[in-house]
């Protein structure tokens, strides 16, 4: 069989390859190649998918770790005031409420209006529009009163005017938001 040029062709690259490993140089560039492209073929390729998905899980992860820092944080809030949040109450235990706090005061009743409740949050509060009258320290401990209950009540508007009829007195018109549970 007659040798072909491709033949000789290879033989020749071969013989001129192997000859400039042996130069010292020219050998440590082969291997460091060599172990690159393995390291990037055989190791890397195969595991980046795998990185990938890791650091997807771990961005997760992390999230989630937030979002329960974060719950726990309210829940430790939630139970600072939850005694001041009444379990069953409507409008009507409300008015009641209230209107007990006004019978201990030196203040008079004009009206007590109850509206519809209002979304605040996860609750319902029930709005209640005060109107009463009084002297200025007799209303200073009704809104005392409001603030240093044992419920969780919330001033929306105050206003105050002066009495229509005696000299002296004030009306006040007072917004309230009173929480549900």
């Amino acid at each position: 069989m007659i040798p072909s040029g491709t033949d000789e062709r290879r033989a020749d690259l071969k013989s001129s390859v192997l000859e400039r490993l042996h130069d010292p140089l020219q050998l440590r560039i082969c291997v460091m190649a060599a172990v690159l492209l393995v390291g990037y073929f055989g190791v890397y390729v195969p595991l980046s998918g795998q990185i990938t998905e890791t650091t997807h899980k771990l961005d997760r992860d992390r999230k989630m770790l937030e979002l329960a820092g974060s719950v726990e944080r309210l829940q430790k809030q939630f139970h600072q005031f939850a005694n001041r949040v009444p379990p069953q109450t409507d409008s009507k235990e409300w008015v009641q409420y209230v209107l007990e706090g006004v019978r201990q005061l030196p203040v008079t009743l004009i009206t007590l209006d109850c509206r519809p409740p209002k979304e605040v949050g996860p609750y319902k509060a029930i709005v209640l529009r005060i109107e009463l009258e009084g002297s200025f320290f007799g209303l200073d401990q009704f809104l005392r009163w409001l603030e240093s209950n044992r419920r969780l009540l919330r001033t929306d508007e105050v206003h105050l005017l002066p009495a229509r009829t005696n000299k002296g007195a004030m009306v006040m018109q007072i917004t309230v938001l009173g929480m549900m549970g």
